[in-house]
């Protein structure tokens, strides 16, 4: 290796032990009694070495293969050294807090140190420690003031921080399959990191920022210094009071902002950080690999890789990859690829691939399972639900049980232990309440009837339901004074269900016209018992009470029993009693 600074150094390259600002645990380190074992396969091995030492393994599931079969001889030594037996040479372990993470790191890093300014650059260019090569897009940062460079393709970079005339610089560099790097360059015999304040976290590998980087919006705005970045360091972070962008690339804290989980983020266009907890506002958006804790507002969208812990609002668009813990507000549009715990507001559609408590929309809501509430100018969907009350413009679409369906059209859901209104068809397994014209419930009621009643009407009467409520539904004619056509809309309530008697009461409005000058609105209110005659038929009749409305230019008489009457300028008003009689069968 080559130094052409007249300072001492101190090179170490991490092959098994953990780095010293990363490990609190030494788990590494224990000490691991192992049996022979023949036969055995891998991920059992690992479980056992997990479940004794008290850590967990942290590693991209594509890495290891968990089924694959070794044969391990005694061991006794420390868990690092069992795991290079057991994984070979190509692997790096570090540990963070309770993690042992493996990383694939075949290569090993050398570094070339040139003359620079000494308080506030230094350059150099990365190597492979065997071929000699240059190695590009390498990550090289320094610990203490968390500032950070690329190697560009020739493999040479320039580092600028800030440094006073003691302090040490803890000089890293990380490559994806690489082994990470560290130099510390000590101006005195003392090594310890001056700033205490400084914490470092580690995140263990999901497939959330990947996938965020490679949506639309990712390709789009996350440059590619912020990818690499991102893959060299591999879950590692680290805390700042706050930063400033312009945009993604434009930032107080370089090419090391994606690595930085801030207080206060303030992005003039938007911005690409590992997270904030307090506040982040941007101008257009707000994009962040982990979690978003207290508030983030941003002009267009926010995109978040990890959790929503308090609040998220845009103007519209918001897309988190984990869960919602508090509320988000989108003026067009939110997805959660998670959970949302307490909350969700779109202007047109929401959208959960997990359970949800409350979603509002103006159009659409849809999610894996409602738990407590949907409400949706047009249509609610959930997959499955436990306990929600959906409420819809036009219809509500519910896979498991729901409480309550409330729908301008349509209401189908598996159970409903409530109520179902709607204003033309309900559908269920199950639903004892159902309150619409059609009622097509599996474990209900359905029948058809012919009957007349005071008024004369011969109609046909279409009844469905579930055990306790049902609609109604007629049509039928009369010619004893005017030719009139008659349309019954309504509900009915199963008063009891005997072997052989039945008692229903039932509210009903028809409408009746001669599709010419004279139109009639009658409201009955019926008591019908039916009696079975065995298979699928039976009789019904009962006492009606009806209020009639009669057309200005009805010159017929007030049908049935007439209660009470009175005549204006604008028409006829009686109150009538009757009779209903009819043969049904149940469908």
């Amino acid at each position: 290796m080559i130094f052409k600074i007249r300072w001492f150094f101190l090179l170490f390259t991490i092959f098994l032990t953990p780095q010293k600002f990363v490990s609190a645990q030494d788990f590494l380190l224990h000490e691991v009694n192992y049996e022979v074992a023949n036969q055995a396969a891998l991920g059992n091995v690992m479980d056992e070495l997990s479940q004794e030492q008290g850590f967990y393994f942290s590693y991209q599931s594509s890495l290891i293969d968990l089924d694959e079969t070794v044969s391990v001889p005694s061991y006794e030594g420390q868990v690092a050294g069992f795991l290079r037996l057991l994984l070979g040479e190509d692997f790096e372990f570090k540990e963070h807090d309770k993690y042992v993470i493996i990383k694939y790191a075949p290569g090993k890093l050398d570094v070339d140190l040139i003359e620079g300014n000494k308080r506030s650059m230094l350059k150099g260019k990365v190597r492979d420690l065997h071929s000699g090569e240059a190695v590009p897009f390498a990550s090289v940062y320094e610990k203490n003031s968390m500032v950070s460079s690329l190697s560009d393709q020739n493999g040479d970079f320039e580092l600028k921080y800030k440094k006073q005339p003691d302090d040490l610089v803890w000089l890293t560099v990380s490559k994806e399959e690489y082994r990470d790097t560290s130099f510390v360059i000590l101006p005195s015999v003392d090594v310890g990191l001056r700033d205490k304040s400084r914490k470092l976290r580690f995140y263990p590998e999901g497939g959330a920022v990947e996938a965020m980087e490679n949506s639309a919006l990712g390709r789009l705005f996350i440059g590619f210094r912020q990818r690499v970045q991102r893959l060299n360091l591999g879950g590692f972070f680290a805390e700042s009071p706050m930063q400033v962008s312009l945009t993604p690339g434009l930032s107080s804290q370089g090419v090391f902002n994606s690595q930085m989980i801030n207080n206060f983020s303030l992005n003039i266009l938007g911005g690409y950080t590992a997270g904030v907890e307090g506040l982040e506002i941007a101008g257009i958006f707000n994009m962040n690999q982990k979690d978003v804790k207290a508030f983030q507002v941003a002009g267009i969208f926010n995109m978040t890789g990890g959790d929503v812990d308090g609040f998220q609002a845009s103007g519209i668009h918001n897309f988190v990859y984990g869960k919602v813990n508090g509320f988000q507000v989108g003026g067009i549009y939110n997805h959660v690829m998670g959970e949302v715990n307490g909350g969700q507001v779109a202007g047109i559609y929401n959208f959960s691939q997990g359970s949800s408590d409350i979603q509002i929309a103006g159009l659409l809501n849809k999610t894996d399972q409602a738990n407590v509430l949907q409400i949706a100018g047009l249509s609610n969907r959930a997959d499955r639900s436990t306990g929600a009350f959906q409420i819809a413009g036009l219809n509500n679409y519910s896979q498991g049980e729901v409480s309550y369906q409330i729908a301008g059209l349509i209401n189908k859901a598996e159970n409903v232990s409530g109520v179902q209104l709607a204003g033309l068809i309900n559908i269920a397994k199950s639903s004892d309440y159902p309150i619409g014209l059609l009622n097509l419930i599996e474990n209900g009621r359905k029948s058809l009837s012919v009957g007349i009643d005071e008024t004369g009407l011969g109609q046909i009467t279409f009844r469905s339901g579930g055990r306790k409520l049902y609609g109604i539904v007629g049509v039928g004619m009369s010619e004893l004074s005017e030719k009139m056509y008659g349309f019954d809309f309504g509900f009915g309530l199963h008063i009891f269900d005997k072997e052989k008697l039945l008692m229903d009461f039932e509210f009903v409005n028809r409408q009746t016209t001669n599709f010419s000058k004279l139109s009639n609105n009658t409201s009955f209110f019926r008591l019908i018992p039916a009696y079975k005659l065995g298979g699928r038929f039976s009789i019904v009749g009962g006492p009606s009470i009806g209020f009639t409305v009669f057309d200005k230019n009805w010159e017929y008489p007030s049908p049935g029993l007439l209660l009470a009457g009175r005549t204006t300028n604008n028409g006829r008003y009686a109150l009538h009693a009757g009779f209903y009689a009819g043969i049904a069968y149940s469908l």
